[in-house]
């Protein structure tokens, strides 16, 4: 249960259970059981949706242990949503018009409508098999349990309260209050297991830009860490928030000049400059056999010549980039405002599955490009934030090799955005007609990112 990007709003059908999976909550109309319900945001966290919204509706604490997908046709056809909750109280007294039900007993065989009898049939049979740690009910009394262990010698205990942002079987994003700062379990699996190692090294490495981490719960491929007090960047309308994160960044990468081998071996992704040339040629290759199975004729597809252009401009640019000397530093491909975390004194950047060895400004570029789409009634907010970036770099280069890096990157960062996962090289355009769509905008992307820097170098003629 992670962030959506779909629009609108989503029923979901809860199933809530308590003492160890024993029982389970249902509602009454006077005649039939069913389910509870509630509606959230499609485009919004739906772990911290259906725990404020159960709380707040029914006044039930819980927690999301996985969402299901039903195993009955009909009700895909419907397309039903489920999740399955665990109550943070065994005995706290049922919601009205609710009630707890041994599990297989008679009242709870009665379900309406049906296809939710199959759904609890599924949810109970994927707790029993639980093929993460997280979809096994009482995992969170474990939690509570380790983290306390951990506080321990900072004087502090857990209080029972949580926010939960993230759920899943093998993933878990959640906030622990205590009796003075609060903290966070993050804990990830396939294909994130690498951001633990990582999260380690940067907070050895540069623990004035990353949150202290706690303890590590080596079984469940978790971590605890400090809260970053502070502002989502995500939820500043101000400029001058983003310039400080722009300022922060250029801090962190200069920090971590000189240490790329340590941040390869933590499974920081090698995305350094000559990897990525090798990539131009198989990437278009690629985009070609997409471009041709392009089933729409807007917006055009691009032209086998348009492509052998666009592999040129980008090898050049690459070149370019290369030539100016700048180090390779500490990247990150999701470097979002979602990301970040600013602070009266501090900034601290957050959640490194996507960190990276790479040029410097093609992450700078990914924050940048966010800016435009928060801040774009603020005309000039775009070059202040850019000037804030580039005040550090100009310390150890040059103002004009600063301002030559700044106008290749942006072609350079959609490729970037483009080839860091490798399902480019496997979408079906038939059976991923929504994956190839995305690649030939990214590509689109590219070709007009290449004309601009070609028209730029033009007018500005070395």
């Amino acid at each position: 249960m992670d962030r959506t990007h779909n629009q609108g709003r989503d029923r979901y059908r809860l199933i809530i259970v308590r003492r160890n999976g024993s029982e389970i909550l249902f509602s009454s109309n006077g005649f039939d059981w069913s389910l509870p319900c509630v509606e959230i945001h499609s485009n919004q966290r739906i772990a911290e949706q259906l725990t404020g919204k159960l709380y707040a509706e029914r006044g039930l604490g819980a927690y999301c242990l996985f969402s299901l997908n039903p195993s009955r046709p009909e009700a895909q056809r419907e397309r039903a949503k489920y999740a399955v909750m665990e109550a943070l109280q065994d005995n706290d007294r049922a919601p009205a018009a609710s009630r707890w039900l041994p599990i297989g007993g008679k009242g709870s065989r009665l379900v309406d409508p049906p296809e939710d009898n199959a759904a609890i049939t599924d949810a109970l049979q994927e707790m029993n098999t639980a093929i993460g740690p997280f979809a096994r009910p009482g995992w969170l009394r474990e939690l509570f349990e380790w983290s306390q262990t951990q506080i321990d010698p900072l004087g502090l205990r857990v209080t029972g309260a949580i926010r939960q942002l993230n759920a899943s079987p093998a993933f878990s994003l959640i906030r622990l209050e205590t009796t003075g700062p609060a903290i966070w379990f993050k804990a990830t699996g396939e294909p994130n297991l690498h951001e633990l190692s990582i999260s380690l090294a940067l907070a050895r490495l540069f623990p004035e830009h990353v949150p202290e981490i706690l303890g590590v719960h080596a079984t469940w491929n978790g971590w605890l860490s400090k809260d970053a007090s502070g502002t989502l960047l995500d939820d500043c309308e101000e400029s001058f928030f983003w310039e400080k994160a722009a300022r922060h960044l250029a801090a962190l990468q200069l920090a971590s000049v000189g240490k790329c081998t340590e941040l390869l071996e933590s499974s920081c992704k090698d995305l350094r400059l000559p990897r990525l040339v090798k990539l131009v040629d198989p990437f278009l290759a690629r985009m070609a056999d997409l471009m041709a199975a392009q089933a729409k004729q807007s917006p055009e597809p691009l032209a086998t010549t348009s492509l052998t252009l666009l592999g040129e401009r980008l090898k050049e640019a690459c070149a370019l980039l290369h030539e100016l000397e700048l180090p390779d530093t500490l990247g990150h491909v999701d470097c979002n405002p979602g990301n970040i975390v600013v602070s009266p004194t501090r900034c601290f950047f957050l959640d490194w599955a996507e960190g990276c060895v790479s040029h410097p400004f093609l992450t700078f570029e990914y924050l940048r490009e966010h800016s435009r789409r928060r801040l774009r009634e603020d005309h000039a907010a775009g070059k202040r934030m850019a000037a804030a970036y580039a005040r550090p770099w100009e310390s150890v280069v040059s103002p004009d090799t600063v301002v030559q890096a700044m106008a290749i990157s942006p072609l350079v960062a959609v490729f970037l955005t483009a080839i860091v996962h490798p399902a480019w090289r496997s979408v079906d355009p038939l059976q991923d007609p929504g994956g190839a769509g995305y690649f030939r905008s990214l590509t689109r992307r590219m070709f007009r990112e290449a004309a601009q820097l070609a028209e730029g170098r033009e007018r500005c003629p070395s």
